[in-house]
């Protein structure tokens, strides 16, 4: 009994309720291992992904349906990139990925791939934007060094879509 009661609350601790990913508090505590840690970072790899146009969702299609892209977003992002990553839900519409692998390039190709497949047949489309990256002890300083370059990216990403669409 005791321990199913520790299970329970671990999983309300580290577990994002909606979308049954691994939540903001898991993900700090992660960095925290990754900034403590003695080892090389040189296999990390760190996936940002971002919801596009979520207000615009909510606004049209009411917050319900605005969870229903976060959570279409975070099944896609764990049957892929999940494959080989922690899932982070970091924020609202934000997810971060990690891994301890350099080889997550496929699985994002995947991930994007999917999200244009099951988007067929939706009502209201679900965009994202990504940025991605492997940690180079040449390149980045450090994890948040590495997160800040994957944020650019995604930054980037987002912004490109919106001057050419």
């Amino acid at each position: 009994m005791k321990s199913k009661l520790i299970e329970k609350l671990f999983n309300l601790a580290y577990t994002d309720s909606m979308t049954g990913t691994l939540n903001r508090n898991s993900y700090e505590e992660q960095l925290n291992k990754l900034r403590q840690s003695r080892t090389v970072l040189d296999n990390i790899s760190v996936v940002v992904v971002d919801i596009d146009d979520l207000k615009q969702i909510n606004d049209t299609y009411g917050h319900h349906t605005g969870d229903e892209a976060i959570c279409f977003v975070a099944e896609i992002l764990k049957s892929t990139i999940g494959e080989k990553a922690d899932v982070y839900r970091v924020g609202g519409d934000e997810f971060v990925c990690i891994s301890d692998r350099s080889d997550v390039l496929p699985y994002v190709a995947q991930f994007m791939d999917y999200i244009g497949f099951e988007n067929k047949g939706r009502c209201c489309k679900v965009g994202v934007s990504v940025g991605y990256g492997t940690f180079i002890k040449n390149k980045h300083k450090s994890i948040d060094d590495l997160i800040k370059c994957c944020d650019k990216k995604m930054y980037a990403d987002k912004k490109k879509k919106h001057t050419s669409g």
